[in-house]
């Protein structure tokens, strides 16, 4: 009887050793795919922005569309890059939707040319 113990433990054993392994290895090709994932996703993000100041640089003004898209894009990247990463995208973003509003009151008619026009035309420019 006590044979018959030892031998079943042992085959618990062979078994319980072989799950963890195979749980292993299972674990290292997820991780494995979530490494190409990571860098996948950060080529998104990176060829997001190149898009978006490419979009500036050729027409100096952003459409509403075009930066919610942006936005929507790029919300994760405080998760796939260091926080200073992170910050930078997360300004183009915010100078992008302060271009997006003083293009529009200076396109408007309702601003008359003075003192408050010239002010929104610097900060347009500045951004």
């Amino acid at each position: 009887m006590l044979e018959f113990l030892n031998i079943l433990q042992t085959i618990l054993l062979l078994l319980t050793t072989a799950g963890v392994a195979y749980l292993v290895y299972r674990s290292s090709l997820t991780t494995r795919g979530t490494r190409k994932s990571l860098h996948s996703r950060r080529r998104e993000v990176y060829n997001d922005i190149v898009r978006i100041l490419t979009m500036l640089s050729q027409r100096g003004e952003l459409r509403k569309e075009e930066l919610l898209d942006f936005r929507t894009r790029t919300h994760d990247a405080g998760l796939l890059f260091d926080a200073e990463i992170a910050e930078y995208i997360n300004e183009i973003y915010a100078r992008g939707v302060k271009l997006m509003s003083t293009h529009e009151l200076l396109q408007g008619m309702a601003l008359p040319i003075g003192e408050e026009r010239d002010g929104i035309t610097v900060e347009n420019a500045k951004q």
